[in-house]
């Protein structure tokens, strides 16, 4: 992958890091910032992890996203991990990816019509130390959509409903189903890029030109 080109925004220090998530999104918003990566994912039972879910929806994102990269990180001494995880709340409920495809149509009517906040932590470790982590929210409001619109959204999306929080991917067909946003798009799509950028140059990652 090319690295940011020096005497424009930095330049790369180091070796790739690692992205301990298999979305598609989060390595495309990787990958058009710059930055060398290559992908292992955490391959984690979340059902796993200690407490979780007697933790707010934000507490829960940075725990596992947290858990994510601590997982990789210690399989892979003196490499810098990136972990992810992103929690759904509609009201007090916290909904998860979806099981089936009748599940993920259920949720879909839950959500319909109705307004919801996503949060997505993202987690920097090193030889199992945390070196940066953080969450970051988004509401979405929903349209009302009828049952045949539902129908033909699902058709068209098979499988894919299952691979992300909510069911829809708002940079695709999804787009279809929301009526507005407040928060940013990297937000949604699970990696906000903005925070993790800033986050590397903390680290020294990222080396600001002077010239």
């Amino acid at each position: 992958m090319a690295t940011i080109a020096p005497g424009i925004l930095g330049l790369w220090r180091g070796d790739p890091v690692i992205l301990a998530s298999q979305s598609e999104g989060r390595a495309q918003l990787v990958a058009n910032a710059g930055i060398p990566f290559e992908v292992i994912p955490a391959d984690l039972d979340e059902r796993s992890v200690d407490g979780v879910e007697s933790l707010s929806p934000q507490e829960q994102a940075v725990r596992l996203a947290s858990e994510k990269a601590r997982h990789v990180s210690l399989r892979n001494p003196g490499r810098t991990v990136i972990g992810a995880d992103q929690t759904l709340a509609i009201g007090t409920r916290i909904l998860h990816k979806a099981s089936s495809i009748g599940n993920a149509l259920t949720q879909l009517r839950e959500l319909a019509g109705r307004t919801h906040c996503l949060h997505s932590a993202v987690a920097c470790t090193r030889d199992g130390a945390t070196q940066f982590a953080f969450v970051a929210s988004a509401t979405i409001h929903m349209r009302s959509f009828s049952e045949p619109v539902l129908r033909a959204y699902a058709n068209a999306m098979g499988d894919r409903l299952l691979q992300t929080v909510g069911c829809y991917e708002i940079e695709g067909l999804g787009a279809h189903l929301i009526e507005r946003i407040e928060g940013d798009m990297f937000t949604i799509i699970g990696l906000p890029i903005f925070q993790l950028l800033a986050g590397f140059r903390h680290l020294g990652l990222i080396v600001e030109e002077t010239s």
